[in-house]
């Protein structure tokens, strides 16, 4: 099962809310003229995204695959918590 934080959530909808305004003022098509006129911006803009998704789709695989995930979740039930090698 799919577990969302409040900060996953807030993520979230910063960013969908960000682009809403961006759409809705700039218009249709904005995102394709930024590729085309300014392509470092929009890499990096992309970059952003991916960094941003990443913690919203690692950690829910990492728990599929057993891996420790206790600096995500540690007060969760079933957390996997790391074996320390002493």
């Amino acid at each position: 099962m799919v577990h969302f934080d409040g900060h996953e959530l807030a993520m979230v909808s910063t960013i969908g809310g960000a682009v809403g305004v961006t759409h809705g003022v700039l218009g249709k098509g904005w995102f394709k003229s930024l590729i085309h006129r300014q392509p470092i911006i929009a890499f990096s803009c992309t970059l952003a995204v991916i960094g941003v998704t990443m913690p919203l789709v690692i950690v829910p695989v990492r728990r599929s695959l057993g891996l420790p995930t206790n600096q995500y979740d540690y007060h969760r039930e079933g957390t996997v918590f790391p074996k320390l090698i002493e």
